[in-house]
């Protein structure tokens, strides 16, 4: 029986990377990019809501908008953080693809949205409209949400990703 050989190209770091992993990594930097639009899309959508909300905090369908928004991005922002831990700060730092500063931004940024999203959390995000005590501090903490998002989708795509691609092709 004759063995398979795979082909393997020059990693960044001087080992090699397995033919499969090329694509694989590819695939998820194209993937991250694609919920990275959806995100960008509902978060343009989030800002506006919770800015009408923060305008007229008695506005009981701008906070029913702010909560199903929320509720949306909150199902996507989690899974999408832990492929982005894997493949940024795994992958991509045993590599080096992302340069110290960078990461040290990027954990910055990912706890600033943890805080934010314990504050929503404990503030009653789920409560009834009327139950609610402070709609416009809940209003604020969804524009610090969308302002976060903002920034992380911008910095990913625009520097991170990039990075990762050019990573996966240095010969």
């Amino acid at each position: 029986m004759e063995a398979t050989q795979l082909t393997m190209q020059m990693a960044p770091f001087g080992g090699s990377l397995p033919d499969l992993e090329i694509p694989m990594i590819n695939t998820m930097v194209a993937c991250l990019g694609s919920e990275h639009r959806r995100l960008n899309e509902l978060t343009m959508q989030l800002a506006f809501a919770a800015t009408r909300l923060a305008a007229d905090s008695d506005a009981v369908a701008a906070w029913q908008r702010a909560t199903e928004l929320w509720d949306e991005i909150r199902q996507t922002l989690w899974p999408h953080l832990q492929i982005e831990e894997e493949l940024v700060f795994s992958w991509g730092e045993a590599h080096h693809a992302i340069s110290g500063p960078v990461l040290d931004t990027l954990r910055a940024e990912r706890q600033e949205m943890h805080n934010l999203v314990a504050a929503l959390s404990t503030s009653g995000a789920k409560a009834e409209p009327q139950g609610f005590a402070d709609r416009g501090a809940f209003a604020q903490t969804l524009l610090g949400v969308a302002r976060t998002l903002d920034s992380h989708v911008e910095r990913y795509d625009g520097e991170v990703l990039p990075s990762i691609r050019r990573a996966l092709f240095r010969k």
